[in-house]
């Protein structure tokens, strides 16, 4: 299986001509559609990237907001209006708000119960305490790659319910990963963790910080991914990992 995922939104420069700004947001090709996981800070610069990318609107037929900060939602209304029919996905704690915002768009609410919103796609649920928030898990059948918004909840936590959803290792995560403020013994223990877990890609994005992308490049060598605004990651699953 083929893992196509495009980051649209970020504030780690990578492409040329694409905007960056503070949040995150990614596209994920799956089939003939894809999911829009986040919609980052600014509605106007996620459609110039958009764009940019050559996604076509309608392609866009799912939209997930991992949890409702701004810069994981701030473009929720522009990117709804890519796609009248995309089926949109948020944690139960936002659902009143989001469908005040968008009462024509078909808005689902997401409890603490993992839902599949596709064949072998996943969302965790709502998990962790004062910042209510999901991620979203992809079944490889060789391994399972894990989006995270901001990973609020902690990497562990999220990684413990992915496995207890799919019982498979974590072939790669991706996206924010909230580790801008941890220290480089708590990174290092997270590390342990991961290849623990028999991690092979990551691609740390947002939130994750400059020190963490950095021993992450040191301790995972070609595993690691610099993601930025307009990374393309494209890897390969093995069905014997």
């Amino acid at each position: 299986m083929i893992i196509n995922l495009t980051v649209l939104f970020d504030n780690y420069p990578a492409e040329e001509g694409f905007e960056t700004g503070w949040g995150y947001s990614c596209y994920i090709k799956k089939g003939y559609g894809g999911i829009l996981f986040d919609t980052g800070a600014d509605g106007q610069k996620l459609l110039r990237n958009i764009q940019k990318t050559g996604i076509k609107p309608t392609a866009i037929s799912r939209i997930v907001i991992s949890h409702f900060h701004k810069d994981h939602s701030g473009g929720l209304k522009e990117a709804a209006g890519l796609n009248s029919k995309a089926e949109i996905y948020v944690p139960a704690s936002i659902y009143e708000e989001v469908k005040t915002l968008l009462p024509d768009s078909r808005v689902h609410k997401v409890s603490s119960e993992h839902v599949e919103i596709m064949k072998g796609v996943y969302l965790t649920g709502e998990l962790g305490e004062k910042i209510k928030e999901m991620s979203l898990i992809m079944d490889t059948g060789g391994g399972l790659v894990i989006v995270t918004g901001c990973a609020h909840p902690g990497v562990k936590e999220i990684i413990e319910k992915a496995t207890s959803i799919v019982n498979q290792n974590v072939f790669a995560l991706i996206g924010g990963l909230h580790l801008k403020d941890k220290k480089e013994d708590e990174i290092y223990e997270l590390i342990d963790y991961l290849k623990s877990k028999k991690l092979k890609y990551i691609a740390p994005s947002h939130c994750s910080g400059d020190l963490s992308r950095k021993l992450f490049k040191e301790n995972f060598g070609s595993g690691f991914i610099a993601s930025g605004v307009g990374s393309h990651v494209y890897i390969g699953v093995s069905y014997e990992y």
